[in-house]
């Protein structure tokens, strides 16, 4: 996959023509799976400018992202639709700058857990509308490839042609097995809470970014991939299930948290399945942890 370049002159005549104003000023330029470029325009205004290869998932990402700024939760002002710049996508949104990295409480659940049941609560209206298939790869348990994982979109080479250790493949084949057992309803959520996606000021959310990784699963796969980034050992884990049940107001029944589990496991699988392919050691998940959370998932 090859990270979209736009030069700077084609940028500029792009916004003059789709914002009603050209660039005055790059900020900055970054991204992996796409190219975000912040800017200032010559009216004033900041903005990033977010490229990506076409897919229909976009415009599903996009309204998700539209309805949950409307309705007040903190994500960035979307101000252009997906539109064509050259072969590939655009959107843009308000640049949304400051925030600290982590709440006030640090790793404390809390905060994680009240900001992910808003996100899931808000964005509910739309889980039966739109289109947010395929997942990213690290979310997408349910796929066609050969093997256990889904291949990475920025590596050529596929997760299935590298045999991992025994003990990962086979978690990681039974944490989709219990993952696809659950039947329940589909919600949204945001698949990739990396620490440089989410600003907070106190204990409260600040500005969440990249709603190209929105995603719709079910509740409890959402939680559990949710868990695997904001809490990633296992106790830290079982806080934040325990702290999101509280703020949701219900307790989950037993197969619904084995699915939570299940999710964590197969999350923190595909990455350290992506360090095998990319020829690094195993820092994702331990053979002790996957044990313990193959437990906790009941398989």
């Amino acid at each position: 996959m090859d990270l979209p370049h736009v030069d700077a002159a084609t940028l500029d005549r792009w916004c003059a023509e789709h914002l009603a104003s050209g660039i005055a000023a790059e900020r900055f330029r970054s991204g992996r799976l796409s190219a975000v470029i912040g800017a200032e325009l010559a009216d004033g205004r900041e903005v990033v400018v977010k490229v990506r290869e076409p897919a229909a998932r976009v415009a599903g990402c996009f309204a998700v992202h539209e309805h949950l700024h409307r309705a007040g939760f903190p994500a960035p002002e979307p101000i252009l639709a997906p539109t064509p710049l050259g072969r590939w996508t655009a959107t843009v949104e308000a640049l949304v700058e400051g925030g600290d990295e982590l709440p006030a409480t640090g790793r404390e659940p809390r905060p994680f857990a009240t900001a992910l049941e808003a996100l899931v609560r808000i964005a509910a209206p739309l889980a039966a509308t739109v289109d947010l298939d395929p997942k990213p790869s690290w979310n997408r348990w349910a796929h066609g490839e050969p093997g256990v994982w889904a291949t990475a979109e920025d590596l050529d080479r596929p997760f299935g042609s590298v045999a991992g250790p025994d003990w990962l493949e086979r978690g990681g084949r039974d944490a989709r097995d219990r993952i696809a057992a659950w039947r329940a309803p589909t919600v949204i959520g945001h698949g990739d809470w990396f620490r440089e996606n989410f600003r907070w000021r106190g204990d409260e959310l600040y500005i969440a970014y990249d709603w190209d990784s929105a995603i719709a699963d079910t509740e409890a796969v959402i939680v559990g991939f949710t868990a695997a980034y904001v809490a990633p050992s296992v106790e830290e884990s079982a806080a934040f299930l325990a702290a999101y049940q509280d703020v949701a107001g219900r307790r989950f029944a037993r197969d619904e948290l084995e699915t939570c589990w299940a999710a964590g496991l197969w999350l923190r699988g595909w990455k350290s399945k992506r360090q095998v392919v990319t020829g690094e050691t195993i820092r994702s998940l331990s053979e002790d942890e996957a044990k313990h959370m193959a437990a906790l998932a009941g398989i």
